[in-house]
Order: structure tokens, then sequence, then C-alpha cells
């Protein structure tokens, strides 16, 4: 079989992001499974090998004279088109596009092609969440995303709540979603290294934006760091103005704390992926307090490697965490129930250790990419049977 992926998103190549995350990984295990990978995601360059996965890049500017008439049609356009090209020129059996922002529109007027719709966080969630302003684009937005979904020739999403969520919106039966989780490479062989005499770790990664709680956290640190004064604080990932007054989470630290809390923190912006993945196997503690997520990647990402870990009661998070036994839960927007759950971490050296290992083997059988990989090899069989497509092997 062979797919094309249409991401925002990339690891390595553009922007972070969960959507780039999730087709990187589905993407490997497809291709050890004997299938053939193509990925299409905004930017400017040649074609880039990941593995066996090929990357190549679109650019997504928007033409201004259709774009005053219609938001976002340039880019949904220029995507349709560079989609047709890889589709024509790899003998393509099926596409997937997620739902953000309904890029895939025009491809689907213009093509034949099976079309997989994987319905992520969608754009009017995030007006909610974030308290957006109804505009124009984002009205657009949301009609693309609606009308993609329902030209779709199959659904799928992440998580039970989600899926509930999502058939809300697009005022269709939760049935008609499958539901296959996101899966991460695990590696049952790794070992954590002894902790040593250094100090105590919280590690958050992700965008630092509204939507992730990193506000909640920076507010929970002088909490915390009044109980474990030798407490460091390290987010990655890109500092985005969402604090009060639009400042960026650097800035709201240096301005409204004081300098001892400050100390301690350290703010590393985006990251190459060996360094993420030594800070989440070295960290004591592994936080990320969103508002809402409709799966929560970041969780398996941390849990693989056997470091305990504090969600929120949120989205699809519940869905991963079991509080108390695969990791700890608080109610989102809470910063004095965080500090108080990172310093229940901090302060059991047992609970850390107990909660890490189960989280990890609850992640090895539950969030393995082999096991999405197969899931959703039987999803795009079923499609293509329902469509009378002849599956076409990709070469080894």
């Amino acid at each position: 079989m062979r797919v094309v992926f249409f991401t925002p998103n990339y690891p390595g190549v553009s922007q972070d992001g969960g959507i780039g995350s999730y087709v990187q990984n589905l993407g490997a295990g497809l291709s050890r499974l004997g299938h053939g990978v193509v990925v299409l995601t905004p930017g400017f360059g040649p074609d880039v090998m990941d593995g066996a996965v090929c990357v190549r890049r679109v650019s997504t500017k928007h033409l201004p004279i259709a774009d005053r008439f219609v938001p976002g049609a340039g880019a949904c356009w220029r995507v349709a088109r560079a989609m047709q090209k890889l589709v024509s020129e790899n003998q393509v059996d099926l596409v997937e596009f997620p739902n953000w922002e309904g890029l895939g529109l025009a491809f689907q007027h213009l093509s034949r092609t099976p079309v997989i719709v994987r319905l992520h966080t969608s754009s009017r969630e995030t007006q909610i969440i974030d308290g957006l302003p109804n505009t124009r684009m984002l009205q657009w937005d949301v009609r693309r995303e609606r009308w993609q979904a329902q030209r779709a020739n199959a659904l799928v999403t992440h998580s039970a709540a989600h899926r509930d969520m999502m058939a809300a919106e697009l005022e269709i039966a939760a049935e008609k979603i499958h539901l296959i989780p996101h899966g991460v490479p695990v590696y049952p062989e790794f070992r954590r290294p002894e902790r040593g005499e250094r100090p105590r770790t919280v590690v958050f990664l992700g965008r630092m934006e509204k939507r992730k709680g990193t506000v909640d956290l920076i507010q929970a640190m002088p909490k915390v760091l009044e109980r474990v004064p030798e407490t460091e604080f390290v987010l990655i990932g890109s500092d985005r103005p969402h604090c009060p007054g639009n400042r960026t989470h650097a800035q709201y630290l240096a301005d409204e704390f004081s300098p001892e809390v400050a100390k301690q923190v350290k703010f590393l912006g985006r990251q190459p992926q060996s360094e993420v993945d030594r800070w989440l196997q070295t960290a004591d503690v592994f936080v990320a307090p969103s508002l809402y997520e409709s799966f929560g990647l970041v969780f398996p990402e941390a849990m693989r490697w056997g470091t305990p870990v504090i969600g929120t009661r949120v989205g699809g998070i519940p869905e991963i965490i079991s509080d108390g036994e695969t990791g700890l839960l608080v109610e989102p927007s809470q910063p004095k129930r965080l500090a108080d759950a990172v310093v229940r971490l901090l302060s059991d050296e047992g609970l850390r250790r107990t909660l890490g290992e189960v989280g990890r083997r609850h992640v090895e059988a539950n969030f393995a990419v082999e096991r999405m990989a197969r899931q959703t090899v039987e999803l795009y069989e079923s499609v293509l049977g329902a469509k009378g497509k002849k599956l076409v092997r990709a070469a080894s």
C-alpha cells in the first residue's frame, strides 16, 4: 500500500507540533510493515528522507486575490496541487489529512483517491479554549474542517473523549468515528540512569501557550520551591506570548516572580529529539498541565522512559494516565493542586519509581507505534476494500 500524509508540521523539517509527531511515528511504523509512505508539509527546500519516509515540502503562501474573498483558499489550492502531483507520481492508494484548517478540502474535490481524516483538536475547540475572536479567517477554517470531514471516506481519532467531542461538533454519531490511539516508539531494553547527586528536575515539553497550561505551571513554581528549594524546572518548546499582558513566559517570569524563583527555571526552546529524550530519560517528574488535549502524546513520550508524569483531568489524558497507578492527575487551572502533586512526587522516591515503572509498562502494552500501525492498516484496508481498490505493496 502507498500512502501520503499531509501535516502542518514535521519534526526536524518544520515547526513543532503533535500532528507532525504522530505522522512521523505512524509513517515509520507503516514503513516497517512494508508500506510506502510520503509526507507533504509546508515549507521550502528539497525532499528530506526520514528513514524510509520521504518528506516533501510545499509552499502554502496565500494567493492574495483568492484569499480576499475566501480566507485560506490559496493554501488549500496549493496543497491540493502538490498532493495531486504526489498521488500521480507515486501511484498512491490513499491519502490522510488532519482536520486542522481543512486544507485537504480542495484535493477531495479534485481527486477520487480515498481520503482519511484524522480528527485532532479542531479550530473550533482552540477558539473556545484560547478565547480567540471569531475572525473571518477562523470562521473559514471551521467551515473547511467540517466540509472536509463530511467528504472523508473515513474519520479516525485517538481518544474516546475526543471522539465524543468531535461527534457533537460535526453533528454525527460517535460510532462513525474510528478510534486508534496514538503510538510512540518504545525501548524495553532501556534502563534509567542513576540519579546521583544532581538537583531534582521537573520537565515540561510542548508549545508554551495558554492551552498547554504553562501559566499555571509557572504560578505553581514558587509553591514547589518553598517546600523543595533545590528543584529545577526545565521547559522545552517554543515560548509564545500567551501570558498576561501578551508577554512570553520568560518575560512573565522575569517581571512577576522573584530572582530566586527565576534562577531555578530553564527555557530551552525547541530542541533536537536526542536532547528531548535525554531530558525525559533523566527527569524526576514530567508535567503538562493542559487545559485540553485531544490525546496528550507528550505523556507516552515521557512514560516510555519510566518517568513519572502529572497531567490534568481533561480530554484524552485520563485515558492514558490512571490517577495513582500510571501517574497523577489534577484539575486544570489549579496551580496550588499542581504544586502539591509535584511536591508529592519529588518527596517520595518510591512513589516516583512505582508510577514510572507501571506507566512504562502501560505504554509498551497499549501505546506502541507497532500497535497503532497495525490498527491503521486494518482501517486503510477496509476503506480500500469498500472502494474496490487493489492494494499496491511497496517494494522492500
